[in-house]
C-alpha cells in the first residue's frame, strides 16, 4: 500500500530554492517549480575563455586551443567540453563544488556527447594534469545525476569519494569569496586578513589537492597574490 507524499510547505520550498541558488541552479530550479524566482540567482555559468593557473599548464592549454582548429580532424565540441571541464576545475578549486558546473557537464554530454572525439580529450586532459579531476567530476554525474557509465568514455574508474564529496557540497556548500581574503593594514606596519576566509579555502585546497595538485599548489599562489596587490603601496 503507498503512503501518500506530503506535500512541500513554503518554508522547505524555499530552503531549496536557497540551496539551487548557492550551486548556480537557481533559474533552472525556478522554471520548473511552482515558485517564484529568488533574487540575485545565476545562470548557468558560460565557459568562456577558461585558463589555469599554473603558467606551464596554461600555457598547454593556449597551445591546444590555437592547434585544434587548424587541425585536420579537428573538433571544436572536444575543445568547447575541454573549456567546460578546466572552468568547473576552477570554479572546484577556488570556490568549493556547485552543482551549476556538474550539470553544465552533464548537459553537453547528453546534447554534444556524439561529437566529442574522446581519445583526444583523454590526451589533452593527461598533458593539463586534469585526469584525476576530470573522473571525479564525471564520477559526480554518475553517483547523483543518473548517468551510465558509458555515457562518459573518457572515465576508467568511479572515484571512490564522489558521492561523499557531492553530499558535502549539498549539506554544507563552501562559499568563498575573493574579497573576503584581501589584506588590510591593521595597525602599523602590520597586515592583516579574514582569517575563517583563508581556513575555510586551506580545507577546500586540501580536500581536492590528491585530484590536481599542481593546479592547486598555484591557485593557492594565485589566491596570495591577488590578496597581497590590494594592499596601499
Amino acid at each position: 500500500m503507498s503512503e501518500d507524499i506530503e506535500s512541500m510547505s513554503k518554508y522547505k520550498w524555499n530552503v531549496l530554492a536557497k540551496l539551487a541558488e548557492t550551486h548556480g541552479l537557481g533559474e533552472y530550479f525556478a522554471d520548473r517549480a511552482d515558485i517564484p524566482a529568488v533574487g540575485g540567482l545565476q545562470n548557468l555559468p558560460d565557459a568562456g575563455f577558461s585558463r589555469m593557473q599554473n603558467l606551464l599548464l596554461n600555457s598547454r592549454l593556449k597551445k591546444i586551443r590555437k592547434s585544434e582548429p587548424l587541425s585536420d580532424d579537428s573538433s571544436i565540441e572536444t575543445l568547447n567540453f575541454l573549456d567546460i571541464i578546466v572552468q568547473t576545475t576552477q570554479t572546484i578549486l577556488t570556490n568549493g563544488l556547485h552543482f551549476a558546473n556538474i550539470v553544465r557537464i552533464g548537459a553537453f554530454l547528453r546534447h554534444d556527447g556524439d561529437k566529442i572525439d574522446f581519445i583526444k580529450l583523454e590526451n589533452w586532459l593527461n598533458r593539463l594534469q586534469l585526469t584525476k579531476i576530470a573522473q571525479l567530476e564525471a564520477s559526480i554525474l554518475i553517483k547523483t545525476l543518473g548517468f551510465e557509465k558509458d555515457e562518459i568514455p573518457f572515465i576508467k574508474d568511479i572515484t571512490p569519494k564522489a558521492y561523499e564529496l557531492a553530499l558535502e557540497a549539498l549539506d554544507a556548500p563552501i562559499v568563498i569569496k575573493q574579497d573576503e581574503w584581501q589584506f588590510h593594514h591593521s595597525s602599523g606596519v602590520f597586515v592583516s586578513n579574514n582569517s575563517k576566509a583563508m581556513k575555510k579555502t586551506f580545507r577546500n585546497y586540501k580536500k581536492y589537492f590528491f585530484y590536481a595538485p599542481v593546479e592547486v599548489m598555484s591557485c593557492c599562489v594565485h589566491r596570495f597574490e591577488n590578496s597581497i596587490s590590494t594592499l596601499e603601496e
